[in-house]
């Protein structure tokens, strides 16, 4: 039995937003997908070993893609985008399971991919006071989760009443729910993008590091955007007139499928940096490979301690002036462990015999394992804390690299 809404002055009955809908699902979900790919192509390529993060990421895309073949399928066989003058009793009922099915998986892939980026975190800022503000807003997402989840399942009794219009149910008021549920989400994605720029602000770095390290997760704040204007289109389907769920929805659903995928792509933007620097890193070294004989050691630059892991042969490799962090004061440290080879380095009259590995890990200090400074998880062959390195200055001579 088919069934026609009132017409409304102004409104075209023959509209359709499937099309648009669908497209937007298909570039997203290509989008989102490869992004994930390049995420665990970056932890293989850049030796990180897969975390907790990268666990919770690949089930928040699952979600993610499920919640967007879900809409997908409601286009073309139940009449969503399009008016419910089109549809009828069966399709109306199949459409409402669909929707049911949409309300529940929400929740979850969104908050699975807040805790990802939490995780990564966790992973990155390893200081003591980080680990309790994370903790914190780790719980308040996971609650809001559990809450969302057990509403959408329970917000019709019978629960079969949300989609069978043929028996007598209770329901909660869908409009001011999923309102009142996206004006949460909101804050706490604030909440979620701006934390690591409190924690970057307390690290002993350059201001024009910090800015850049903040950058990566500010980027993050335009999924923020996307779920303001979801909200607004809640509260604009709000003020349609007549029951029309099919296509008054459709902005919502479709500005859902953009936040959902385009979290996937937030979540994994900081984990690519590391493929990124290692990339354009390789790509200097190609292009100097024979060019000069003279590096720089600096913080953030490879191209010094490569110069002191492989100079010339039987040449000194020279070492400019700069912000460096080998101790050159006459003091003993300790170096690192492996096939050892001795190498000279002279600069300002000052001699540096160190042992060295052919092949190791250089991490600065304070920087978390995960790539978020140029000179990190970079097979450099460098200088690690293990072995005995000596230095020597002559007496008259004073100077720190």
């Amino acid at each position: 039995m088919e069934f026609t809404t009132p017409v409304y002055v102004g409104v075209n009955l023959d509209a359709n937003d499937g099309p648009q809908m669908n497209a937007v699902a298909i570039i997203f979900i290509i989008l989102s997908f490869t992004t994930l790919v390049l995420r665990l192509f970056s932890r293989l390529h850049t030796k990180v070993s897969i975390g907790m993060d990268d666990e919770l990421i690949v089930v928040a895309a699952v979600l993610s893609w499920g919640y967007t073949a879900t809409v997908i399928f409601e286009v073309e066989h139940n009449y969503y985008g399009q008016h419910i003058g089109k549809s009828d009793t069966h399709h109306l009922e199949e459409f409402n399971k669909g929707l049911y099915g949409l309300a529940i998986v929400y929740p979850l892939a969104l908050t699975f991919s807040k805790l990802s980026l939490l995780a990564l975190y966790w992973r990155i800022f390893r200081v003591t006071n980080a680990r309790r503000p994370l903790q914190i807003v780790a719980a308040l997402n996971i609650g809001w989760m559990i809450a969302a989840f057990i509403v959408g399942i329970f917000s019709c009794t019978p629960i079969r009443g949300f989609w069978d219009a043929t028996i007598k149910s209770r329901c909660i008021q869908y409009p001011q729910f999923f309102t009142s549920n996206e004006s949460f989400t909101i804050i706490l994605d604030l909440v979620v993008l701006l934390m690591p720029v409190y924690f970057i602000s307390h690290l002993q770095r350059s201001v024009s590091q910090r800015i850049s390290i903040s950058s990566t997760f500010l980027l993050g704040l335009v999924v923020t955007v996307v779920s303001a204007v979801r909200l607004w289109q809640l509260v604009l389907a709000q003020r349609k007139p007549g029951f029309d769920p099919t296509f008054n929805e459709t902005p919502a659903a479709l500005w859902a499928i953009v936040e959902l995928n385009l979290w996937i792509i937030v979540a994994s933007i900081p984990a690519l940096r590391p493929l990124i620097t290692k990339t354009l890193q390789d790509r200097r070294e190609r292009n100097s490979a024979s060019g000069s004989k003279s590096y720089t050691y600096g913080s953030g630059s490879l191209k010094g301690l490569k110069a002191l892991l492989w100079p010339s042969q039987g040449r000194p490799s020279t070492l400019s002036r700069s912000n460096g962090r080998l101790p050159l004061d006459g003091e003993e440290t300790r170096g690192a462990v492996g096939a050892e080879s001795s190498r000279s380095v002279e600069d300002y009259n000052v001699q540096v015999s160190a042992p060295v590995p052919r092949e190791a890990t250089w991490t600065p200090l304070g920087v978390a394992e995960d790539g978020l400074d140029d000179a990190q998880l970079q097979e450099l062959g460098g200088i690690r804390v293990d072995r005995e390195v000596k230095v020597s200055q002559p007496e008259n001579a004073y100077h720190r690299i």
